[in-house]
């Protein structure tokens, strides 16, 4: 092909298997929480040959998957660890890091010598790098950063700046650029010479530090030797600013379905970019964050948080839900009188309220999502309501039919089937409402719905359908 630098597809091939695959296939499941794993016999018999035949098995270990990699060197003793370091040069060791949480890491770490580490830390992409410096303490982060050439800590430096679970904060700063005026040729023969990450998916087009365009890798493989940048590139990108949030850039790379997204500042000079690798895992983080907040346990479903940490962050919410609790008690009380009189009432206060919490929490789960995805934003409050209503009286409809047949046959008491019945269907009816308008309150009011809706919905659906169950009787008894 006239025109066409033979080694393009070569270098460009070859780029893209270690970026693509290892996404792809490599981290599309979350890094801490396998869904394959390796059989235990398995490790095992690595163990055993490094001991025996260290040179096998590391001819044997480079074969491997990095994440089947990563298993057998979590199973190891300190000493195959050590042993393992004098194996693996750290270059090789820095691909295998990231898979660790930070507990792991920490350990693997101080069992390395001192330039092990420092060289690894080197070769480790600098999103990794800022993950892992970000919880250790000021003094240790500072005394490695000291190791680290300047441009390395610069780049750390950098993003520990910018505030937790930003865009600035889990960008990476390897990334390739060139000139408007280059020649495809050109930037071919640099990419020759470019250190492989899995951030290489483009070439960004900046003039004065400004990001101006991409060119695809695709497209600089198909373009002749002489195209410059500024006919290739893209000139409409999607980017993020550096201060917005992680959530935020997961929904924008989703929506436009891109693998990279670059990172500017306000006066549209590129910072670095975002893969999407990292998005997996701040796509599960999110989702296991807000699982943990409609539980009112936020922070504590990480099993390395100490049972003492874990008691310290979900007892205030429990004493509070206690004293909410005293509502529930005060409405039973104001009904004495009825409960007196019929005390059969009191066999359904159990199954009342655990409708109305049930049914308030589905709601409320459904609408968090919502908001969350800007499903919210896209459908309208009112036309999220008219469903939700809708299914709350079809669910209370079957459920008041079931209760008040189970109710006539067991205790011959019609009356007293109408009234649960009849309280069933209007409390998961108002349930459904209270479960959809409370968060999208909250959420007005610039508080996270997951945080406050949670640990409050169950209450107050408790205290409505007792207030609507006892006000039917007792209204019934006067009749």
């Amino acid at each position: 092909m006239a025109g066409r630098h033979p080694g393009h597809f070569f270098v460009i091939q070859s780029i893209m298997e270690v970026s693509l695959v290892k996404i792809i296939l490599g981290r599309c499941l979350s890094m801490r929480d396998l869904k394959i794993h390796l059989d235990k016999e398995v490790i095992q018999n690595y163990i055993d040959l490094l001991i025996d035949d260290p040179q096998m098995f590391l001819d044997e270990f480079k074969l491997l998957h990095s994440n089947e990699q990563y298993q057998i060197i979590e199973e190891m003793e300190a000493q195959h660890q050590k042993a393992l370091f004098g194996l693996l040069p750290p270059e090789d060791f820095a691909k295998l890091f990231k898979w660790f949480s930070y507990t792991g890491q920490s350990r693997l770490f101080s069992r390395m010598s001192d330039e092990y580490g420092r060289v690894m830390l080197e070769h480790l992409p600098s999103d990794d790098v800022q993950r892992f410096f970000s919880k250790m303490d000021e003094a240790r982060r500072n005394r490695l950063l000291e190791g680290l050439s300047e441009q390395k800590r610069s780049h750390i430096e950098e993003l520990l700046a910018y505030e937790k679970h930003s865009a600035g904060s889990i960008m990476q700063k390897e990334f390739m650029t060139a000139t408007q005026e280059e020649s495809a040729k050109e930037v071919v023969e640099r990419l020759r010479h470019v250190p492989r990450n899995e951030g290489l998916h483009s070439i960004y087009i900046v003039e004065d530090e400004k990001l101006k365009g991409l060119v695809s890798l695709r497209e600089l493989a198909m373009a002749e030797d002489h195209q410059t940048m500024e006919t290739l590139s893209e000139k409409v990108i999607i980017t993020v600013n550096a201060d917005e949030d992680q959530e935020a850039v997961a929904h924008i790379m989703q929506d436009y379905d891109v693998v990279t997204i670059p990172v500017i500042d306000s006066a549209n000079r590129l910072l670095g970019i975002i893969t999407v690798d990292d998005i997996i895992d701040i796509i599960e983080f999110e989702a296991t964050e807000d699982m943990s907040e409609l539980a009112a346990s936020r922070g504590t479903v990480d099993l390395e948080v100490s049972p003492y940490q874990t008691a310290k962050k979900r007892a205030p919410w429990i004493v509070l839900l206690m004293f909410l609790g005293l509502l529930t008690a005060n409405v039973i009380g104001a009904f004495e009188e009825t409960l007196e009189a019929v005390v059969l009432l009191s066999l359904f206060i159990p199954l009342i309220m655990d409708a109305a919490g049930n049914t308030g929490t589905q709601s409320l789960a459904v609408m968090v999502r919502l908001i969350s995805t800007g499903g919210y934003r896209d459908h309208g409050l009112f036309r999220i309501l008219r469903r939700e209503l809708a299914t709350g009286v079809l669910v209370g409809l079957a459920s008041g039919v079931t209760i008040v047949l189970l109710i006539t046959v067991l205790y011959q008491e019609v009356w007293l089937a109408f009234v649960v019945g009849m309280s069933l269907l209007i409390t998961l009816s108002i349930s459904t409402i209270i479960g959809t308008i409370l968060p999208v309150i909250i959420s007005k009011l610039k508080i996270d719905p997951a945080v406050a809706s949670g640990p409050f919905i169950t209450t107050l659906n408790d205290v409505i359908g007792l207030t609507i169950y006892f006000s039917i009787a007792t209204t019934l008894l006067q009749i």
